[in-house]
Formats: structure tokens, C-alpha cells, sequence
């Protein structure tokens, strides 16, 4: 009896303690699930967190590889480390063949010593510092860049490397030189203004008296010299009245006009002119809207253009005048078969009293050029060895 009572003792604390570890057990099983499905979330989270990463990298290196500028990182010798896509565009060559190239290699041969000294300035000052000077790029061209160095040193104050930012520049420069070229036309249309007045009124005196002089029996005998003087006063008279037309504030009086039209009332003139200088003359008149232009100074544009062009041609030379709309612009284009225009020449086109010619008064193509400044209009010139172009472009309205 005491053995079976001891057995059962022992069964129900053998059956106690096994329920008691499968309570463990399922217990155990239950934290492993929370932990296995907090796990999950944290991985989601971090598999979340490294798309954004590598969306966010993408973007960075999107908006650094297409800026509107360049950024170059140039070791302390000065070569090329890192270039964004921009950089490697605006010195047109691949990325790849620029790395460990060094940077005066891209610079004008008139600006190595600047560009050199911008290097030698920020590692001495330890400061920004912004130096203008000309790139060589494809195709043998140049352009007009600003460097931004900023150089980054090491705990012990050496210079590592420079970040350099690098900005085209050259329509800004273009703009400035226009801007330049504009105002000293202002100023010398403000002195024509101010005194060719008090000029002609003494010119006309002596001309007159000339005439008369030139009537009287007495005189007879000089009347060739009364001739060359009265023709040098008309000549006079001639560039003053040019002169006067480099005025700012002169009168125009605007109308809606068709270039077309001008330049076809202009043909019998514009075509005995060059039969007399035994050249060739040819129009190309493309369809194009009116313009509102002043028809007296339109007309003496393209007078002055065309002279400087028959004047620059050999004998057979063909001069064609041309219109056409480009894009926003209706385009004059007036062509000639001459030796082109030399480089430094080029550079100060449309500066007053500036001439090639032996008996040109440099006043032409000044005249031009404030003439396209009242009608809001732009001069450009492409020239070379086979000849020039002159382009006037007037705005839509």
C-alpha cells in the first residue's frame, strides 16, 4: 500500500515537472518568434534604409556628374584627381584620359603662368581664391573659365589636394566686351553731337566764300585748287554727318518694314557699284516677317556693308546679300569673297576710327554696329581665308 502511494506521489511529480517544461519550452518558442519577427523588421528597415542610401548616391552623384559647372580635385602638384562630367565636357575630352593628367596641360600657353600662380596664392594664403584665364579645348578653340581653388590641408597644415570649381565664362566675357564696345560708341556719339555743329557752321562760312571766290575772273587760274579745297570740305562735311550717326540719342522713326523690300529698291544702286568695280552681285532673299526698322538707316547699314565688301574683293569676286529667319531672328547676312579680317584686327571691330583701308575713315562699320544697337539688334562676324560674313540679327517681336 505504501509503495503504490509513493508511486503515484512520483508520477504526479514527474507529469508536474513535464508540463512545467513544455510551458518553458512554449514560452521559449514564443520569444523566438517575437525575436525571428523583430529580426525581420529590422532587416526591412535596414534594407529600406540601404535603398535610400544607394537612391540618394545615385542622385548626389547625378547632380555632381551633370552641374552647370565643373569640379575638378587637383593633387598638390597640380594634376587632375577627380573630374565630374561637366569638367570633362567643357575641356572636351573623356573623363578616364583626364585623370592623372596634369591641369596646365588644358591651359593657354598665355595663361600657364597664371594658372600656376592661382595654385601657388591658395596654398600660401590656405583661402579661396578665383583667377579668369583661357582654356585650350577641342578642336583648337578657347574659352574663358573661372577657377575657384580652395585647398584642403592636413592636421599638420600640409596642402593634400585642391577643389577647384570651374565656370565657362566666355559669353559672359563676349557680353562685356559688347557692353565696352557700346559705350565708347555712346561716348563718341555724345562728343559728335556736342560739337560737330559748332564745326559745320564754320565750314559752311569758308565753303561759301570758296564758291564765290572761285566765280571772280581774278581767280581764274586757281580754279582747280577752289575744286580740290571745296571737294575736301564736302569730304569733311561727309564724316561728320557719319560721325553724327554714332549718336545714341538720335532720332529714328521706326515702321514695320520688310528687309526684302529695302534691300530689292537697293539692287540697281547696290548692282552698278559692283559692275563699275567689275565684281559680281547676287541676292538670296528667303521668306521673313516685317520688322519694325528705320528705313533710312536700315538702308545705310547695308549700304556701309556692302561697300566694305566690294572694297575688300579682288576683281571676279561674288558679294551676296542673304535674309532668313533662324530660330527667334530674322537674319541679314551680307558675304564677301575677301582675305578675312586679321585676328587683332577682329577683336576691335566697330571701334571708331578704326580702318584698314589707306583713305577709310574707320566710321563704317561703327555706324553699323550703333545702328543694330538702336534696333536692338546683334552683329556677329565669321571670317577666314576665303572670305567674310556679316550677320545682323533682329529680334522677333
Amino acid at each position: 500500500m505504501l509503495r503504490l502511494v509513493r508511486n503515484t506521489k512520483c508520477t504526479r511529480i514527474r507529469s508536474s515537472r513535464t508540463l512545467h517544461s513544455i510551458d518553458k519550452i512554449q514560452r521559449l518558442m514564443d520569444e523566438l518568434d517575437a525575436q525571428q519577427l523583430d529580426m525581420e523588421m529590422q532587416y526591412q528597415a535596414l534594407q529600406e534604409a540601404l535603398e535610400e542610401l544607394e537612391v540618394s548616391r545615385n542622385r548626389y552623384a547625378e547632380l555632381y556628374d551633370f552641374a552647370p559647372v565643373g569640379y575638378i580635385t587637383l593633387d598638390y602638384k597640380g594634376c587632375i584627381r577627380e573630374i565630374n562630367l561637366t569638367g570633362a565636357a567643357m575641356i572636351g575630352k573623356e573623363r578616364t584620359r583626364l585623370i592623372g593628367t596634369p591641369m596646365y596641360v588644358c591651359v593657354v600657353k598665355s595663361d600657364i603662368k597664371m594658372f600656376m600662380d592661382h595654385l601657388r596664392r591658395c596654398k600660401r594664403t590656405g583661402e579661396k581664391v578665383i583667377t579668369e584665364l583661357g582654356l585650350a579645348v577641342k578642336n583648337g578653340a578657347t574659352i574663358q573659365v573661372q577657377l575657384l581653388s580652395v585647398p584642403l590641408q592636413s592636421a599638420d597644415g600640409r596642402t593634400l589636394h585642391f577643389k577647384t570649381i570651374i565656370s565657362d565664362i566666355t559669353e559672359r566675357k563676349l557680353i562685356e566686351k559688347e557692353l565696352s564696345r557700346l559705350e565708347r560708341l555712346n561716348i563718341v556719339g555724345e562728343m559728335a553731337a556736342s560739337i560737330a555743329h559748332e564745326i559745320r557752321n564754320p565750314m559752311t562760312t569758308v565753303r561759301g566764300f570758296l564758291q564765290i571766290s572761285k566765280g571772280k575772273s581774278e581767280y581764274a587760274h586757281q580754279e582747280e585748287y577752289f575744286d580740290i579745297m571745296i571737294n575736301e570740305l564736302d569730304r569733311a562735311n561727309g564724316i561728320i554727318t557719319e560721325f553724327l550717326a554714332l549718336a545714341k540719342n538720335k532720332d529714328v522713326h521706326m515702321s514695320y518694314q520688310n528687309l526684302n523690300t529695302i534691300i530689292e529698291s537697293l539692287y540697281p544702286l547696290l548692282q552698278a557699284d559692283a559692275l563699275a568695280a567689275e565684281k559680281n552681285y547676287n541676292m538670296e532673299l528667303g521668306t521673313i516677317p516685317k520688322l519694325m526698322v528705320d528705313d533710312k538707316e536700315i538702308r545705310q547699314l547695308i549700304l556701309n556693308l556692302f561697300c566694305n565688301g566690294l572694297q575688300v574683293m579682288a576683281p571676279g569676286g561674288n558679294l551676296a546679300i542673304r535674309t532668313f529667319v533662324d530660330g527667334e531672328t530674322v537674319v541679314l547676312a551680307v558675304q564677301d569673297q575677301g582675305t578675312g579680317i586679321p585676328s587683332d584686327v577682329l577683336e576691335r571691330l566697330g571701334t571708331p576710327f578704326l580702318s584698314t583701308k589707306e583713305n577709310g575713315t574707320g566710321l563704317g562699320l561703327a555706324v553699323c554696329y550703333s545702328i543694330a544697337a538702336r534696333h536692338n539688334a546683334m552683329i556677329k562676324v565669321d571670317t577666314g581665308p576665303d572670305g567674310t560674313t556679316f550677320f545682323v540679327l533682329f529680334r522677333l517681336m
